[in-house]
């Protein structure tokens, strides 16, 4: 807002309006100013006056603002986080804030007007005074940490900082109470202390480096670790660096350089180093950053030293057992596999190994041993439930030890193995597993088995062999009430084929009498050598329907296959008796009317079928 420049007050305009009347002739003994005149005379005092109010009223505003401001500025200053003093040039104070005076531990009036040396300790006034001096000599701050004495007994640690702001002012003074950081760096030199103590107390060396320095401290017994007597060692980093191995020593520069630069906040690291007298040891070093500047630069790093010479040794030792222990497993013809507590694979032997490669099976380490068991082997679920169970009694310790009763076959249907398991006396309860190769024995077995069990000559099953099947057949038709047909057939005037054309050529017409059935046959169907001549034919599920069906097939397929031998074609034929399940408890019952049906069919004229329900007899 802008004002003309009015008169300041009340007088000063009864002044101007009398000096306007005289202008106009208003005083006495002159003319009187006519009424226009008189009128625009109080018309501009009365503008004049209103004026001087409005200037009176943004004067009151203007004076209530820079009150309000000073009184905010008066508690800012008083209430300020560090104490503020004014000394003039002589040292007396002139002015402080409220929490200098607190600092200070007296009251405002009594300390206005005092020297501030004389609530200085004894031992900082010295310094005080110099700072003073500098201060004025040099015009640039001076700081400093000194203590004060309140009541000339407790002692304030402080930061003082000493500014020259001119003859008339004197010095600027800012104190910040520094007794709380004081107390807390007391802590940790305390705790530094007891940690140092503790450490050399189990012989761990401790290293203290001051990275704006380089300067490395370390303890006596960093010192006796490496051979030197205390105080002996370099308090240089580098020269220490070198005590380090060649070959480990970049690992750990990069490791401290990581701390501090914060890409990671401590490291842990093994390493070799040199002692004194020349030996190397291996130490477990640890460190990290305990001191940063404001803006994050590493100022202190702190470690220890531990000496782990024994443990890699023993390490050494147990590498070199191990390697011995896979050594001998290796040398084993058998498959084994070390498994947890938990039938994880932990460890196999090269027989193992070898296996798992030559069927192109993943690597068994870290699979579960009953998993491998179903994927890699023919295994029914009740087996596997035996090895989980005899594997849980092994670790619980209920029995001492545990095998699959028959050789398991692989699936590549090859090979068969014997399982055995057995536990370890160890804290870790694993487990020993052994496949043993047995497959050259199983295949004698099967082959023995194959020679019992089929006919020499014709390649049908034998007597005993179809016999224990019917007798299966039966059983499981009677429970399931399923249809059942049984043939009988017989080779028509068998003699004079012997005699005519000899027992080769009859041993010939035996073989393609079988080769012949059995391409008219099912797969679930048999085929079994009775007698001489005689054969007998199994038809599980089978109805009468469908067993007279492939019987006439078996006839007219002989008919229509005669046997090549000798440059001869010899012309045979088949009668066949059939039989079907009702009443029947026993298969020798089928068979038996089976063999009547079939001395019927020879009856009738042989080259024919003859069923047993057609003729209960």
């Amino acid at each position: 807002m802008v004002f003309r420049k009015n008169p300041p007050d009340t007088k000063a305009l009864r002044q101007m309006a009398l000096a306007r009347l005289t202008d106009l002739g208003g005083v006495p003994g002159a003319a009187t100013p006519d009424h226009e005149q008189m009128q625009h005379l109080l018309e501009e005092l009365e503008i004049h006056q209103l004026e001087l109010e409005l200037q009176n009223d943004h004067l009151n505003s203007a004076r209530a603002q820079l009150e309000q401001a000073l009184n905010l500025n008066n508690e800012l200053y008083d209430f300020s986080p560090v104490g503020n003093i004014l000394l003039d040039a002589d040292g007396l104070i002139t002015k402080l804030n409220l929490t200098g005076v607190q600092m200070l531990g007296s009251e405002r009036a009594r300390l206005l007007g005092c020297k501030l040396g004389l609530y200085l300790a004894q031992h900082s006034r010295a310094r005080f005074n110099a700072m003073l001096e500098r201060a004025r000599a040099e015009h640039e701050a001076q700081v400093d940490e000194l203590d004060l004495q309140i009541d000339g007994q407790v002692s304030l640690p402080v930061q003082l900082r000493v500014v020259w702001i001119g003859t008339v002012l004197g010095w600027q003074l800012v104190l910040l109470d520094l007794s709380e950081r004081k107390r807390m760096e007391l802590q940790l030199r305390d705790s530094e202390e007891r940690l140092k103590l503790a450490l050399s107390a189990v012989g761990d060396g401790v290293w203290d480096w001051q990275v704006s320095s380089g300067n490395v401290v370390v303890s006596d017994s960093y010192a006796r670790l490496l051979g030197y007597i205390p105080g002996e060692m370099s308090k240089n980093l580098s020269e220490n660096l070198d005590l380090v191995v060649p070959d480990d020593k970049p690992a750990l520069v990069q490791l401290l350089q990581d701390c501090i630069t914060r890409k990671i906040d401590h490291y842990r690291n093994e390493q070799r180093m040199l002692c004194k007298d020349g030996r190397v040891i291996w130490v477990l070093s640890r460190g990290a950053v305990v001191l940063r500047s404001a803006d994050g630069q590493a100022l202190r790093m702190v470690g220890t030293l531990v000496d782990i010479t024994r443990n890699k040794q023993t390490e050494a030792a147990l590498a070199e057992a191990a390697k011995f222990q896979q050594a001998v497993l290796d040398s084993t013809s058998s498959q084994i596999a070390v498994l947890d507590q938990a039938g994880t694979v932990q460890q196999t032997n090269a027989a193992w190994r070898n296996y798992a490669a030559a069927l192109n099976f993943e690597s068994s380490v870290g699979a579960n041993y009953l998993t491998l068991l179903s994927e890699r082997y023919a295994v029914v679920p009740a087996t596997l439930v035996a090895v989980a169970e005899g594997m849980a009694a092994l670790v619980a310790g209920d029995a001492s030890n545990f095998h699959v009763l028959e050789p398991l076959q692989c699936k590549c249907k090859r090979c068969w193995f014997t399982v055995k398991i057995t536990p370890v006396q160890d804290s870790a309860q694993r487990l020993v597993v052994t496949h043993e190769d047995v497959s050259v024995l199983k295949q004698a077995e099967l082959a023995s088995q194959a020679l019992a069990n089929v006919d020499n000559l014709t390649g049908a099953t034998s007597r005993q062999h179809f016999m224990s099947l019917a007798d299966q057949e039966l059983a499981r038709a009677r429970r399931y009430e399923l249809p059942l047909v049984v043939l009988m057939l017989d080779l028509d005037h068998f003699k004079n084929v012997n005699d005519r054309y000899g027992h080769a050529t009859g041993d010939a017409v035996l073989k393609s009498l079988v080769q012949t059935v059995k391409g008219v046959l099912r797969e679930s169907d048999v085929v079994g050598r009775i007698g001489g001549e005689e054969f007998a034919v199994l038809l599980p599920n089978t109805t009468q329907d469908g067993g007279c069906a492939l019987a006439n097939r078996i006839i007219e397929a002989v008919r229509a296959h005669p046997v090549a031998y000798g440059g001869q074609l010899v012309d045979y034929r088949v009668s066949i008796g059939a039989s079907s399940l009702t009443h029947q408890a026993l298969f020798g019952e089928l068979l038996a009317e089976c063999d009547a049906a079939l001395y019927r069919a020879k009856r009738g004229g042989r080259d024919r079928l003859e069923m047993s329900w057609n003729n209960p007899g």
